[in-house]
Order: C-alpha cells, then sequence, then structure tokens
C-alpha cells in the first residue's frame, strides 16, 4: 500500500494507512484471543495495547528464515522467501547450528510459551542471528515449506535420552566418567561410531525444480495485502468500487492540499 511498496513508514500517516489497510492488525485487535483457552482469567479484562515501530532496515530476503518451536525443541526451520537460492545449500549446516545457538541461548527458555514460531535473519558473515518477529504456534501462521500436521506429527527423541547421548559423545574413552557412564547404560563399548547420532531439527530449502521455486504461485496471503476498504467495495460490484475510487481521489486531494499548506507554513 506504501509509495515504497514496503513498509517503510516516514510520516504517521504512512502508519495509520498501514494499520487500516492490514486484516492481520484487525485479528489482532478484535480476534486474538479465538483461538485460546480460557484459564481462569477475568473476563471482559482490558487490554493495554501498544504500537511499537522499528528502525527500518534493508533486509535480504535469501536469509530469513521461519523456525518452529515445539515443546521448548527447536523442530523444524525454513526459507522465508519461497524462491530458489543456490548458494544456502553451501551453508545449511552453518546456518543450522548458528539459529540453533541463537534459540538454545535466546529463546528456549526464556520465552513465556512452549510452543511458537519466531523469523530470523542471518546477514553475512552468516555467525550472528537477528530475532525479527515471533508468531503463534497456530494455523493462521504460514508454515512455509512445511504443512502444520507434519509439525504436529514429526517424530522428536526425548530430551533426557538427547541429553545423554551428547554427555557421553563429549567424554574422553577410558576416563572414569565415561567409564561409569557405560556401566550404568549397560555397555562398555565407548566407540563413537556406535554413539547414536546427535538429532537435528529438519532444514528446508526451495530447490531448484520445487514448484514454489522463483515465486511464480501467489503468495498464500497476498489478498492481505489489499486494504478491507477495496475487499469490502469489491463485494458490492462496479457501484462500490466506484463509490470508493471517488473517495480515494477526495482523500488525496485533501492530503496533497494539506501538505501544501504544511510547506507554506514551513
Amino acid at each position: 500500500m506504501n509509495a515504497t511498496n514496503s513498509m517503510e513508514c516516514r510520516t504517521p500517516n504512512d502508519i495509520y494507512l498501514l494499520l487500516k489497510s492490514s486484516d492481520f492488525v484487525t485479528h489482532d485487535l478484535a480476534h486474538a484471543f479465538d483461538d485460546t483457552v480460557d484459564q481462569g482469567s477475568e473476563g471482559g479484562q482490558e487490554i493495554p495495547y501498544h504500537l511499537a515501530l522499528r528502525k527500518w532496515i534493508t533486509l535480504n530476503p535469501s536469509v530469513e528464515f521461519r523456525c518452529f518451536v515445539r515443546d521448548r525443541r527447536l523442530i523444524a526451520l525454513c526459507q522465508r522467501d519461497l524462491n530458489h537460492f543456490d548458494f544456502l545449500f553451501n551453508m545449511q549446516d552453518k546456518l543450522r547450528d548458528a539459529v540453533q545457538g541463537f534459540f538454545d541461548l535466546r529463546l528456549r527458555n526464556s520465552f513465556p510459551d512452549a510452543n511458537f514460531t519466531f523469523d530470523v535473519y542471518v546477514p553475512p558473515p552468516h555467525d550472528k542471528v537477528w530475532l525479527v518477529d515471533v508468531n503463534p504456534w497456530a494455523q493462521r501462521t504460514d508454515p512455509l515449506l512445511f504443512s502444520w500436521m507434519e509439525l504436529l506429527t514429526m517424530e522428536v527423541p526425548d530430551v533426557e535420552k538427547e541429553e545423554t547421548t551428547v554427555r557421553l559423545q563429549l567424554r574422553q574413552p577410558g576416563s572414569s566418567e565415561g567409564i561409569a557412564a557405560d556401566e550404568s547404560s549397560g555397555s562398555d563399548d565407548t566407540d563413537d561410531d556406535d554413539m547414536e547420532e546427535i538429532w537435528q531439527p529438519e532444514f528446508r530449502l526451495v530447490r531448484r525444480d520445487d514448484p514454489e521455486a522463483y515465486g511464480f504461485a501467489t503468495p498464500q496471503y497476498s489478498a492481505h495485502k489489499l486494504p478491507k476498504d477495496v475487499v469490502d467495495a469489491s463485494k458490492d460490484g462496479g457501484g462500490g468500487m466506484r463509490e470508493f475510487a471517488q473517495q480515494w481521489e477526495e482523500a488525496q486531494r485533501l492530503a496533497e492540499q494539506q501538505r501544501a499548506e504544511d510547506s507554506e507554513t514551513d
């Protein structure tokens, strides 16, 4: 909706336009708790809303990723931009390790919910992770290269079992601590080749021949990029669109007049 075709705002009017044009904002204000379970909070409680403005920076969409957390475990991550980027495949392990380390340090034990999704940005040299956004573990959050059924049923090893495997791999074979651990597990073999492979979250990238590649398909939520006024007017046929166009022209004329008056005042 902005003239820049982005969410960059330079004036209060830019902010008002984006807020008015977003179905997601309307949902958050009026229906945010529709899919939640009441845990005994008092009905009709007043919610203090805050508008948070962040410094605008131009992000490279090829290194934005969506991450999925279930039971405080990072179980999957994928591209945010559904185009093919060949260079990502050579650095897949590095990116996954960077995101995993960021999650373990910053979000695993501090975020209040056990299930959620978050978006990150990993710019060159790809060793520092920036948190961009946090979204609910809910159907209205786009799972992108996954399906919600996959994420809900994905097999994840038991936390205690995985932690035991990690401890065993870090100990020196033949040390008293390592022998004690081996005896308690009922095995005398400390060969690293026999150790259980450490589980990693699934990391999906758009491959060259994937149908999502190159962005030919219409984005899932492209309808939400139109103002609600436009969608409502289109439902009323040609008359509704003509009336909306007249209102738009009048609003543009008033805005131009206001800018001219402000420039004269300056």
